[in-house]
Formats: C-alpha cells, structure tokens, sequence
C-alpha cells in the first residue's frame, strides 16, 4: 500500500481514459475522496458515476 498523494489513483484514471469503450469499476471507502474524484474525473472529460 503506497501512502497518500503517490498517484494510485492515476492507476485506473488513465485505464479508464484508454479503454473509453469499457466498463472501470474502482471502489472507494472514502466519502470525501468519492467526491474528490468525481470532480477530478469529470474535469477530465471522463464519464463516471457514484
């Protein structure tokens, strides 16, 4: 386990950006990290949901 701030997320944002024309199901535990990236995804021009 890396510790914050080390770019695991970038991990499935860049999957997800490469693959658009699939599914990229991440699980996250963290209500206030949910909306963080939520934001961080949709500036990016990426499709997601909650």
């Amino acid at each position: 386990m890396l510790p914050i701030g080390r770019g695991k997320s970038l991990l499935f944002i860049v999957l997800a950006y490469l693959n658009y024309t699939s599914v990229t199901i991440v699980i996250v535990l963290f209500y206030g990290l949910i909306k963080d990236l939520v934001i961080y995804i949709y500036t990016r021009s990426i499709n997601c949901i909650e």
